[in-house]
Order: C-alpha cells, then structure tokens, then sequence
C-alpha cells in the first residue's frame, strides 16, 4: 500500500467512524437483517410515526413562509429560516456534549485503535452535524422553496440558498459542543463529577430563560396578534411586529443578517463572510479541544475513593425501596438523564417563581390579555401539569437498564415491583414540584378556598396519569441495543413521545375546560376532569401492572 493510499484511508476514518455510528443509530441493520417480525414491525412502526411528524414539521415552515409572503413580507423569510433552524439545532444539540464527546460507552475501544485524537473528535462532532443539518433541511428547503418560488432570484441567490442549508447548523452545533466542553470540564474537577455537571447545566439554562424572559423586545402586545373572539391573526398588527423582530434578530445573531444580505441583497461578501465564520469555528473547535481531550476524558472515568474506609453500619431495605433508589441514582448520576428529563420541573419553578415575583396582573397586562385575567386562575392548573409533565422518566427507565436488563428478569420479582419503582422515581420529581409550582400560583393569583384546591389537585391527576402512561409507552417501545444514553434520551421516538405526549393530552383537557363548551361552570368541569383522568389512570394501571417485561 503506498503512501497515498494511507493518507486517503486517513481521511476516511472519521467518516467510517461516523457512518457506524449513525448505522448503529438509525437501526439500519435491524431492517436489513433482523429476522424477528415484530422487532422489524416495531421498527417500521416508528419510522413510519417519525416521516409523519417531518412531514407535518415541513408543512408548518412551509406554511409560515407562505404567510409572510401573503402578508408582503417575502424579503423577510431567509432571517426567519435561518434563525429558527439554529434555535432548534442548539436546542437538541445543547445537552450531547456529554454522552457524544465525552464519557461515551465505547471510549477506551475507541482510544485503543491507531487514530488521531483530532480524528475521533471530527467523527462524533460529523455524527452531530449530520443530525442538526438534517433538523436545519426540515426548516430552510420549504421555507427556501416558498422564498425562491415567489421572489425569483438569480441564480446566485439559489445557490447561496442550497449551500447555507449544509452551514447553518455549523455554528450552533459548535455553541452546543463549547457549552457541553466547558461544563464537562470544569466537572471533572471535582469529586462528583456527574452531579456538578448537572448543577451547572441546568444553572445555564436558567440563566439563559431568565434573560429570555426579562429582555424587551418591543412595545407590541401578543394580545394584539390574535382575535380571540374569530381566532383570526390580526393582520396589521403582525406586519408592524415582524420586521421589528427580524431586525432584532439581526443585531443578536450575525448569521441571520449576513444571509439576510447575501440572499436579499445579493452581497457575496455577506455570503463569504458567513461561510468562513462557520467552517472556521468548527475548525477552531476540533483544534482547541484535542489539545485537553484525553484529560477530560481521564478525569470523567476516574473515581476517588477513601484511604481510611471502615464498615459502619449496613442496612437493609425491601425489593421496592432497593429497585427505587437505584433508579433514582441511575437518573441523577447521568448528567444526560438529569438534564433533559429534569428540565420541565425547572422550568414550572421558574414560571412560578416569576409570577409570584412580577405578579400575575402585570404579566397579563403586559401580553394585552388583562380580560382574559379569570382564565388564568382556572388554567393555572393545567399549564402546571402541562410543564412538570415534560419531566417523564418512567417512559425510559425500562429501557436505561441496556443490555443488563436480563439482570433484572432474572430476579424473583414480580414485574408490578419493577414498575412500581419506575413510578416511584418519575413521581419523586413531579409530586414535590408540582405542589411547591400550585402553592405559589395560588399566592400570586389569591385564589379562593376551592380554587386553590383544584390548582393543587389537577396536576396531580394528570401527572400520575403521565407516569402510569410512561410505563404503558416504554413497556411497548423500549429498545436496549443503544450505545450512549443520548441515543435514547434525545433521539428516541419513545423519549418524544412521553415528553410531549403527556403535555398534548393536557391542554386539550385545559382547553375544554376553559372556553365554555360545556354547559357547566369551570370549577365543575375541572372536577370532572380530574375525577375522569384519575378513573383512566387506575385502570390503566391495573392493565400494565402485571405485564411482562419487554424482551
């Protein structure tokens, strides 16, 4: 083999490394070879489950970019296209870091093989660049075609176009990649390493919503948008609103001016500008990060323990409380799990908190929704549950078990035990939060006696509901063959579906209650709902309980 050959298989391994990952992701093999019907049905199943939500995804961007032209507003699209495709790129890229850079399963395997670090690093930073640009292609091709279809550009603008939708994601993914870096390596510095990251991850997060909901945007009320009497978009209004954001947009994210630019514009400097700024922070990244690589990962991997341990005092508990605590710790020692599966309890504190602090009238009145006031307090409830029913551990804990799940079948216990655990862990999260989230609306709102009770009762309805719905939907979907938990937790259909599926539910429920349908008070009809969910949620139980355990 010459030395021309070695050096193109050089190149090629980072790809190589990334195709057999995203091979091992996509359950290619199970289609191709898996010759157990109902593991490829249920395979098939989910794929089927996951075009349809594209395709719905790709109508809506379509959808909206046909409104701006219909409003006149066409110049308007490619700021729109690019900012919303690197908000969702940053937003399901924020938290990988962690299980794709570092700590990953396979990472001594890796580090044993004859690679450059450089090498490793460009492969999993490749495996989640071709996912956010394949989430960035949802949004900038029918945005993008609604755009060229009516502007009728010259021919540079539909390249600019084409190739922006390969470098858009580029520098979210690198945002991503530096936060989940910075966390995980201020982390390793300390004893509890998992729990620090942890703290600090949800910490940035809170900060970054706080900001979000204290920065200004305009002197334009929400209220004015929307009829809520026809339900109609307020037409005028919106055209005042939109060309302030987009201009908005502009100023906070380069990107979107410097496209705006190149593609209205046509100003290829704009456009060269962009392009070097996004391959160059990638490049700058792949750089900087393989210089302290391995010593983060060492530092991950490694585990102090006490040189003068002594045998205190050992105790005991039954099945139940053993099987809790260790799905407990299972969720909170992965800063992957604790992160994403904790993040709507976070956020329902902070709504809360807010709220309380600012004051419910404000709020309103600041949105133009000062009439619609009464409503709050009877949705104060459902937007509680809706929030904490994001946090939904139960629909995964069946499936964090992996490969060692035969472990567990091969204990002597009974499958309504194991469950009773999963339920346990997701309710020792949501419970707590969700009382300490209706406490303080009921402060804020000064509710009455009875009012106070249904804000506190009908989050508890339905939370118990999502968590007995969690074990129905991981009893049927869980898959074990998953390499990092990233995998499951971000990119599983089972993940999204126990973390907005709950939700869904909810605000139909929020939404019959609350605009008069029925010819019953509000109280009442919460009542009924309340009564209806709890009656669905035991039955629902009492069917699950007793199921086997998934093979």
């Amino acid at each position: 083999m010459n030395t021309k050959d070695v050096k193109l298989k050089r190149k090629n391994l980072s790809w190589l490394l990334a195709k057999n990952r995203l091979i091992e992701q996509l359950g290619w093999n199970v289609f191709r070879y898996e010759k157990d019907r109902r593991k490829r049905n249920s395979k098939i199943a989910v794929a089927v489950a996951i075009g349809m939500v594209l395709l719905m995804i790709i109508s809506y961007c379509g959808g909206v970019a046909y409104g701006y032209v219909y409003l006149g507003m066409t110049d308007l699209i490619p700021s729109i296209a690019i900012f919303i495709s690197s908000v969702l790129t940053l937003t399901f890229s924020l938290f990988k870091s962690n299980g794709e850079f570092f700590n990953f399963s396979d990472y001594d395997l890796v580090m044993s093989l004859p690679i450059a670090v450089r090498t490793i690093i460009s492969s999993r930073f490749l495996n989640m660049y071709i996912w956010n640009t394949f989430i960035a292609f949802l949004v900038m091709f029918p945005m993008g075609m609604t755009y060229l279809f009516f502007e009728q550009p010259n021919f540079i603008t539909y390249l600019f176009w084409f190739v922006s939708i390969f470098l858009v994601s580029l520098i979210p993914t690198v945002i991503a990649a530096v936060f989940g870096t910075v966390v995980t390596a201020i982390s390793s510095k300390f004893k509890y390493t998992n729990a620090v990251s942890t703290v600090l991850s949800i910490g940035l997060v809170v900060v970054f919503l706080i900001f979000l909901m204290t920065a200004s945007t305009a002197n334009f009320g929400f209220g004015e948008l929307v009829d809520f009497q026809t339900g109609t978009i307020n037409t005028d209004a919106f055209s005042n609103l939109a060309p302030f954001v987009s201009d908005r947009l502009n100023q906070l994210y380069l990107p979107t001016k410097l496209f705006k630019e190149a593609v209205v514009d046509g100003k290829l400097l704009s456009f060269l500008i962009f392009v070097v700024i996004s391959v160059g922070l990638y490049f700058l990244f792949l750089q900087l990060l393989s210089i302290k690589y391995k010593q983060i990962n060492t530092a991950l991997s490694s585990h102090s323990s006490k040189g003068n341990y002594k045998i205190g005092v050992l105790r005991q508990s039954g099945v139940l409380m053993a099987l809790y605590k260790k799905t407990l710790m299972r969720i909170l020692k992965s800063t992957v799990a604790a992160t994403n599966l904790l993040i709507g309890c976070v956020m329902a504190i902070l709504l809360a908190v807010s709220t309380l602090l600012i004051g419910p009238e404000k709020i309103v009145q600041s949105l133009e929704l000062g009439e619609y006031f009464p409503i709050l307090k009877n949705s104060a409830g459902y937007v509680i549950a809706a929030m904490v029913s994001m946090t939904n551990t139960a629909t995964i804990s069946l499936a964090l078990e992996g490969k060692n799940v035969w472990l567990i079948k091969s204990l002597p216990i009974s499958p309504k035990t194991l469950y009773d655990s999963y339920l346990l862990t997701n309710l020792t999260f949501t419970i707590p939060t969700s009382i300490v989230c209706s406490l303080l609306f009921s402060i804020s709102l000064k509710t009455s006696f009875i009012e106070t009770i249904l804000i506190i009762v009908t989050p508890l309805s339905f939370l118990l509901f999502t968590a007995v719905g969690g074990i129905f939907i991981g009893n049927r979907m869980a898959y074990y063959d998953w390499q990092d938990e990233t995998q499951l937790i971000k990119q599983s259909m089972m993940s999204l579906v126990g973390m907005l599926g709950g939700m869904v539910i909810i605000l139909l429920f929020g939404i019959i209650a609350n605009i008069g349908i029925l010819p019953l008070k509000i109280n009442t009809i919460t009542f009924s709902i309340n009564l209806f969910i709890l009656i669905v949620t035991g039955l629902l139980y009492l069917h699950e309980c007793n199921r086997p355990i998934k093979q």
